[in-house]
């Protein structure tokens, strides 16, 4: 009998409490082997509480992943043929790139993490992963010039605010290129990092944090303000295998379709969805501030911004909405 044993069992009570007797009996060991199984796990990442006279309980928000029922529900698509599930990461990119030096890592491989401790934002900024949220990323091997690659980030975005749609009670937006929010708050980010030669990507990693199960106390105190939860605005827990099945779903339609068809076929439905088109906005460029209405996003995935004197194509910034 092993430690996945006792998990199970924990999982299986996460709603409650079951006691060390009660796990020594179902599984036929002793309690000392049961309270060392515990401290494994413990050891491993796993949230595992124990109080006095009540016994031990799971402390994962959202539900336990579990690979092999993500992998069923998606039937046979390639990002999610491999699930793993890391108790506890550095962040979920970083994780994904030890393995691939590590092994020979199956494209469409997913890491997901119950905790996230040093997650990454764009631009090399920090982000925030607070207890209850679901954090995950995908290897993928794209044969394709490295100027497409950054057409995935809005492609990914397009499908990721169509699924979490559907548990909102208000509409996901972009903002470009890939911010996901509602309720004019962020819920979601996304990553891309790649590497290769300069005219084709080697590997493409695609990390994803959502807000899901989490508490706007449980936010930084800077970040509530600007920040969101699946938890608040649906005010229900979401369950996290049938989240990320959900949306692993989703980045498995829209990545066939743009390998096949090109961004011009998704384009629509990410201007759809655009938080800022026909909006007043202002970026930086380099040092160079820039305002203007957003008139369009370009089948280069470009925002144009038309100020007083000319239209100005942006590549790449951070996009504010004025007013």
């Amino acid at each position: 009998m092993n430690r996945d044993s006792v998990l199970a069992e924990l999982a299986e009570h996460q709603d409650g409490y079951i006691s060390g007797q009660e796990l020594a009996l179902r599984l036929n060991i002793s309690r000392v082997a049961v309270w060392k199984h515990i401290e494994a796990l413990k050891a491993q990442g796993y949230d595992i509480r124990a109080i006095s006279g009540r016994g031990y309980q799971l402390a994962a928000q959202g539900g336990l992943i579990r690979p092999t029922e993500i992998q069923a529900a998606l039937d046979g698509g390639l990002i999610g043929r491999q699930i793993i599930f890391a108790p506890r990461v550095d962040s979920t990119n970083e994780g994904l790139k030890r393995l691939r030096l590590e092994q020979d890592l199956a494209e469409g491989t997913v890491l997901v993490a119950g905790n996230q401790e040093k997650g990454k934002g764009r631009r090399g900024r920090r982000w925030e992963s607070p207890p209850g949220g679901l954090w995950f990323s995908f290897y993928l091997r794209p044969h394709i010039p490295l100027e497409e690659i950054a057409l995935l980030s809005l492609v990914f975005a397009a499908a990721a605010a169509g699924a979490l749609e559907q548990y909102l009670p208000q509409p996901a937006l972009i903002k470009w290129p890939n911010d996901i929010y509602t309720a004019g708050r962020k819920l979601t980010g996304i990553l891309l990092e790649t590497g290769g030669e300069l005219d084709a990507s080697e590997y493409l990693i695609v990390g994803i944090g959502i807000n899901t199960n989490i508490d706007s106390d449980d936010f930084p105190l800077e970040m509530r303000p600007f920040c969101t939860s699946l938890l608040e605005q649906g005010q229900r827990q979401v369950p996290h295998n049938e989240l990320l099945a959900r949306v692993l779903a989703q980045f498995n339609q829209y990545y066939n379709r743009f390998m096949q068809e090109g961004f011009p076929a998704i384009l629509p439905e990410f201007k759809a969805k655009c938080l800022h088109l026909g909006q007043q906005v202002e970026l930086m460029q380099g040092s160079r501030k820039i305002s203007g209405i957003n008139i369009d996003i370009n089948q280069r995935g470009h925002l144009l911004v038309q100020n007083a004197q000319e239209i100005v194509e942006i590549t790449t910034g951070d996009v504010n909405l004025v007013g």
